[in-house]
């Protein structure tokens, strides 16, 4: 699965765009995104699909050098999960 995770400083935390590619035969049935350790999506796809996009506005905190993680979890209709995890500090 290719990922990509772009993260933008907003007014009030972070604009966040996840997008999720499935590869040759992989499917994608549940996505769960985290940020800083707190639950954004748990996001379940019926049927499984091969393409994922989800956007967040003004999510988080903000802040002069805060750290930030945000944790991606893809997982197939056989249960098998493949991740992303983008970290980054907020800037004055």
């Amino acid at each position: 699965m290719k990922f990509s995770i772009n993260h933008q400083r907003s007014l009030v935390g972070n604009d966040l765009v996840v997008e999720i590619e499935a590869e040759g035969e992989e499917r994608i049935s549940h996505v769960t995104i985290t940020l800083d350790g707190f639950n954004l999506s748990d996001d379940a796809i019926d049927p499984p699909g091969v393409s994922y996009e989800r956007q967040f506005l003004q999510a988080g905190d903000a802040s002069p050098h805060l750290q930030h993680q945000l944790t991606v979890l893809a997982t197939d209709p056989d249960g098998k999960i493949k991740s992303a995890d983008r970290r980054w500090q907020d800037v004055t």
